[in-house]
């Protein structure tokens, strides 16, 4: 009989104990920058595949890394890993690859029986034997540490956190759950530490693992309560997030733990949400260094734009002088536009009937919507009971609740016209007239800054106020402190680094262009200021890449098999308009906005575009019955997996991800298309 065996060799590196009560600034021991390299070998019984995948935790922490190993004849194989500290290390045969990316990955390692997951350290000569097919129930550990995998192969199936069903579950019922499900994991942490010799980096990421997951369990409570239940629990005190005090934000021993990752990323703004100003100053809206204002003229610039930028009057939106509307007329018409012209009725915007309000209640929902600040929260209806939209006003404010597969664009009205909203029959205009008003109204260009307020007077030079126009022509939007700008308040060490690194290498990956020309200034700062090589390493390799996807650039060449197995390259629609779609059958974002491209392929029917859809799926079966149960129109491709060239090649580490590409095989835009069907038809208009 024929076994699988694993063999690490040995190299070593530093570890110490998780304890949340010790000071972390003084207990964090140093971490090797640079990786130790671990000999893996293995021989297979009756292979499922002739290549076996597997992933870990990048030495730089910062991603998921993944090795394709090749059997040879006699079903064996060997590689190198390079590891810095304790981690799990998955295996699985071609078809079983994780359906997620990044920091979904490991969530994989707890949630899939037919993997077989290992936890290995630098300082390991692990061997692991399988002897009935892989994996199978026959395996069994020996060398060095092997206790760590004997304990976490038991570990990791039970581990899984709870699934709960939120509809109805009130505060104390979660709380007292996710405690027992706590106090379980640690009594059987306690259990194997009598049971086996257990590392201290064993110990310490399992015990990080279950501290973090109860914690981001508990920060999303709130949220999926809500979304189950469709209204706020106001059983929720604010007390209720006292058990964020038992977790220091600076955890050096908890990277690489990516439950750990999830929690800063839930937790830096987490205070700075609840404060939110909803009226910003114009200077904290827009980046205004570059102009080297001084404290006084940015003061008056902010009182200007608190005053008559933030919603200029009629007679600055559209020139009426040209209809012969005098300038005292002007500010009566403009007073008119000030009370009933400049914000729009709820029944405007949205046609209720279709979340059940019945004609005769549409105006006092609209009186409401008035009264709450024109406040419109929208929440997705994840119960499968609810299949209709509802509007809700039971808390004295405007929810709406779609459900899933519905998008909000599909249940909006046209605004109405400018002479619907107020009345111009004072003004004399004949019917020709107003039409024309009506028409250069709906069509206005944005106005320049300069245009709302008068920079005169702030003694700006031209250059200046040219400029101070294109920043603020960006339409930038506020939204509090970025998590970039709070990790460099908040964090400190290598945690700090590590954080930020994580972040350039998001935005650069899923930025627009303008998100990445930020990230870009954020990246040379950051290479001034951090001292740890391998995260600029990491940064670095992934911009190399998103420079090469970045609007004007060659869109790159791939070629994978159709619906009858027949090669398709993009090379070959040049000439054409290509949408690139990637998605998966799985995945539930991508379903849903099959809506929003139904409405873009009708409204560019007739237009030389192609939609070429590019499927992630494993499955074969499961592909090719998607596209038949929701009547996907397009060209379909498969590419194999999340492994697959093509989704590396365009950073796709989440889906759905879209790319445009003219006719001249050039990208236009990325990441930025989804969900507004006007905007994504003028891309393509443009494009052809």
């Amino acid at each position: 009989m024929r076994r699988i065996l694993f063999a690490i060799l040995p190299v070593v590196a530093p570890c110490g104990v998780f304890d949340l009560t010790r000071d972390f600034a003084e207990a964090a021991e140093s971490i090797p920058s640079q990786p130790s390299v671990a000999t893996i070998t293995g021989e297979v019984q009756n292979p499922r595949s002739r290549e076996i995948t597997f992933s870990y935790e990048s030495p730089s922490a910062l991603e998921n890394s993944e090795q394709r190993v090749a059997l040879d004849s006699l079903d064996r194989f060997a590689f190198e890993l390079p590891i810095v500290r304790g981690t799990p290390v998955r295996g699985y045969f071609e078809g079983r690859q994780p359906r997620w990316k990044w920091v979904q990955w490991l969530d994989s390692f707890f949630s899939d029986p037919n993997s077989l997951t290992l936890f290995v350290e630098p300082g390991d000569s692990l061997h692991v034997t399988v002897e009935e097919g892989f994996f199978g129930p026959s395996y069994s550990f020996s060398g060095s540490n092997a206790d760590n995998s004997r304990f976490t192969s038991k570990w990791i199936p039970q581990s899984y956190p709870l699934r709960l069903e939120y509809k109805g579950l009130e505060v104390e019922d979660f709380k007292h759950q996710m405690e027992q499900w706590r106090r379980d994991q640690f009594e059987f942490l306690a259990s194997g530490r009598e049971q086996y010799a257990l590392s201290s980096g064993c110990i310490d990421y399992v015990t990080a693992y279950v501290n973090y997951e109860w914690a981001n369990r508990m920060m999303s409570y709130p949220m999926n309560y809500r979304f189950a239940n469709g209204r706020e629990n106001r059983d929720i005190t604010p007390e209720y997030h006292d058990f964020l005090q038992e977790f220091p934000l600076v955890d050096e021993k908890a990277i690489g733990v990516a439950q750990y990752r999830w929690f800063l990323d839930r937790t830096l703004g987490w205070g700075e949400d609840h404060d939110h100003d909803d009226n910003p100053k114009l200077s904290k809206m827009y980046d205004l260094a570059d102009l080297e204002l001084s404290e006084e003229t940015q003061a008056q610039l902010d009182s200007l734009y608190e005053r008559d930028g933030r919603q200029p009057v009629l007679s600055k939106m559209v020139n009426l002088s040209a209809f012969g509307v005098a300038a005292s007329a002007q500010a009566q018409v403009d007073s008119l536009y000030e009370k009933d012209g400049r914000w729009l009725k709820l029944s405007d915007q949205y046609d209720l009937s279709a979340f059940g309000v019945a004609a005769s209640a549409q105006a006092q929902l609209d009186s409401l919507y008035e009264k709450s600040a024109r406040s419109l929260n929208i929440y997705p209806l994840l119960s499968e009971e609810e299949k209709s939209p509802r509007a809700d006003t039971t808390d004295g404010e405007v929810v709406f609740y779609i459900p899933r597969g519905v998008r909000l664009d599909s249940l909006a009205k046209e605004p109405p016209k400018l002479s619907a909203k107020i009345d111009l029959s004072d003004l004399g205009l004949s019917e020709a007239a107003q039409a024309q008003l009506d028409s250069m109204y709906e069509y206005r260009q944005p106005l320049k800054l300069s245009a709302k307020i008068d920079l005169l007077g702030l003694g700006l030079s031209e250059a200046a106020q040219a400029q101070l126009d294109s920043i603020y022509a960006k339409r930038g939007h506020w939204f509090g402190p970025t998590r970039y700008d709070l990790a460099k308040e908040k964090l400190a060490g290598r945690v700090l680094y590590w954080f930020l690194a994580g972040e350039l290498i998001n935005r650069f990956k899923r930025s627009s262009s303008e998100g990445f020309a930020a990230a870009q200034r954020e990246w040379e700062e950051f290479q001034e200021i951090n001292p740890h090589p391998e995260y600029n390493e990491a940064v670095q390799a992934v911009l190399d890449i998103a420079l090469k996807l970045q609007p004007g650039q060659p869109a790159p060449e791939f070629t994978l098999p159709d619906l009858d197995d027949q090669p398709v390259s993009l090379s070959q629609f040049k000439g054409q308009v290509v949408l690139l779609d990637f998605w998966a059958s799985w995945c539930v974002p991508c379903i849903d906005d099959l809506p929003y491209l139904r409405q873009v392929k009708e409204k560019t029917a007739d237009w030389p575009v192609v939609f070429l859809n590019i499927s992630l799926d494993a499955d074969d079966a499961d592909w090719r019955e998607a596209i038949d149960k929701h009547e996907i129109k397009g060209v379909h491709v498969r590419a194999d997996g999340w492994n697959a060239e093509v989704a590396k090649t365009y950073q796709v580490s989440g889906i759905p991800s879209y790319y445009l590409v003219d006719s001249q095989g050039l990208i236009v835009e990325d990441h930025g298309l989804r969900g507004d069907t006007e905007a994504t038809v003028a891309a393509i208009e443009k494009s052809l």
